[in-house]
């Protein structure tokens, strides 16, 4: 287990949905938004498959996201709109033709996206597709390949062997205040403690992983690929 740095990086965050890109690496943005290029896509809008979706909800969903890239200064994300937590309803080639059309726009050399393990079916899918978008083929501008983990989608799934164990870190100690900040934006997916999307939560997995990796607060990754 060991900390690295990704400073002067060309940074391509792909999260199934507006908040996962907070939850987790909020603090890795916040760190790294100065002296990186940062895009983000989203491939869903994260409300659609609920019970008492409208288009008001959705629209608030998206207009949140937008207001926090603006707020830290962030290069504004893209919104795929791809069927919410129905995403395997989706031809598996048209995901990761999507993915390879951004990948070719920002030419990024590191990806960060889910956990493979994840209990989300969005978000196994959009990690399967960036894996295969990111194939080790002649022009590929990808580097680094980080999984993050997502509160009560990677630690609630029940994956024997599989569960998330990072061996990446970034130091987030001076930057904990900003990924909760970051957080408020999303304040209708937060919960309530002890639920493991809560405020305090948050910050105690935050701390776990400090703790891992000797500083005071971190936030995990699974490296999948690395080359120098």
């Amino acid at each position: 287990m060991e900390i690295l740095k990704l400073k002067k990086n060309n940074i391509l965050i792909i999260a199934a949905h507006p908040d996962d890109e907070i939850l987790g690496c909020g603090g890795l943005i916040a760190k790294y938004r100065n002296n990186s290029i940062i895009n983000t896509v989203f491939m869903s809008d994260g409300v659609t498959s609920r019970t008492n979706a409208n288009k008001k909800k959705i629209l608030k969903r998206k207009n949140s996201s937008k207001k926090l890239f603006k707020k830290f200064n962030l290069n504004e994300p893209v919104f795929l709109n791809f069927p919410d937590n129905q995403m395997d309803k989706v031809p598996f080639l048209n995901i990761v033709i999507k993915i390879e059309k951004y990948m070719k726009k920002f030419r990024p050399d590191t990806i960060i996206t889910h956990y493979e393990n994840c209990l989300n079916i969005d978000h196994k899918i959009t990690f399967n597709a960036v894996v295969t978008a990111c194939r080790p083929l002649k022009g590929n501008s990808v580097k680094k390949i980080l999984s993050f983990e997502i509160p009560s989608s990677t630690d609630w799934a029940l994956n024997k062997g599989k569960n998330f164990q990072p061996n990446f870190y970034v130091d987030i100690s001076n930057f904990i205040n900003d990924k909760i900040e970051m957080l408020k934006f999303y304040k209708d997916e937060l919960r309530t403690y002890p639920h493991s999307r809560s405020i305090k939560s948050i910050k105690s997995l935050a701390s776990v992983r400090g703790t891992s990796s000797g500083v005071k607060y971190a936030e995990g990754f699974y490296l999948s690929r690395y080359i120098d």
